[in-house]
């Protein structure tokens, strides 16, 4: 069971990123992403909070880290992947325009499909890193789907909205059977994590991550509660597709991103009610 469990994953995962990427170019307005992507320190402090500060901490955290250098690689895979198309339904649990959410995702999505397969050979020096391969498979996997959803929405806006609906359900299915086959199929692999600490490093980066972004609000609610959630929900989908394309011959990788993220998730829509209920009494 466990065998066939994770050939499923490297089958349910494309189809996750690829459906809800689609999603997202299906439901967002480009001239409103614009429109958020137009504050130009809010922009410039997102992006040096998401790939200079973040992964340094990260980073720092790893270096005096005991633990496995497969777990460390996963940990830094989640540190370097930022624009996750979960943060859409954080904002919307914030209660904040979705918009802002998705020009943050998007602004995050691209700069990680360039900046990753630059950045992340020099950092694991112990694992082979094709960077051509990750470049090329988060382009056709994450920035396309968008681009498609996009022109369907402009040029067959009738046609959309009858897709949207299946394209966002698709994503849905997707992500409870990728997470369900990784925790299941790789038992063993996170029954012998638990304890070596890693868990609690990534917990801390998330914690620590919105904080980071927080400060970037610069006193503004609405950028201040997008930017923390922007910046502590990581690209999972980004991360799992490097996982699974580059690293399948050291499963830990994936089980210590999808760890990492599941429970990462669930304090952030704790957070984000938190926020809600706070945005809704103002």
């Amino acid at each position: 069971m466990f065998g066939f469990l994770r050939s499923l994953v490297q089958i349910v995962a494309p189809i996750f990123v690829i459906s809800t990427m689609l999603n997202v170019g299906l439901t967002q307005k480009l001239s409103d992403i614009i429109e958020h992507l137009k504050n130009v320190p809010f922009v410039v402090k997102m992006l040096l909070a998401n790939f200079v500060v973040a992964p340094f901490l990260m980073i720092a955290a790893l270096y005096f880290a005991p633990f496995d250098t497969t777990l460390k690689a996963g940990l830094l895979i989640f540190s370097l992947c930022a624009g996750a198309p979960f943060l859409i339904k954080l904002t919307q649990m914030a209660e904040h325009k979705v918009s802002l959410g998705a020009a943050v995702m998007m602004l995050l999505m691209v700069v990680t499909v360039i900046y990753v397969p630059i950045v992340l050979p020099m950092l694991l020096s112990g694992l082979a890193v094709d960077a051509w391969a990750i470049a090329k498979t988060l382009g056709l996997q994450m920035l396309l789907p968008i681009a498609v959803g996009m022109l369907i929405v402009q040029f067959l806006p009738d046609f959309a909205k009858q897709v949207q609906p299946w394209v966002g359900w698709l994503g849905n299915i997707a992500l409870y059977a990728l997470i369900g086959a990784t925790l299941i199929g790789y038992f063993p692999n996170m029954i012998a994590i638990v304890g070596t600490g890693a868990i609690l490093v990534g917990l801390i980066f998330v914690l620590a991550a919105f904080g980071i972004g927080y400060l970037t609000g610069a006193g503004k609610d609405h950028l201040q509660d997008v930017g923390g959630l922007g910046t502590a929900q990581r690209n999972t989908a980004a991360a799992m597709i490097i996982a699974v394309q580059n690293f399948s011959p050291y499963p830990d990788v994936l089980v210590m991103i999808t760890l990492a993220n599941t429970l990462g998730i669930v304090m952030l829509m704790f957070i984000a009610k938190r926020l809600g209920r706070d945005n809704k009494v103002e």
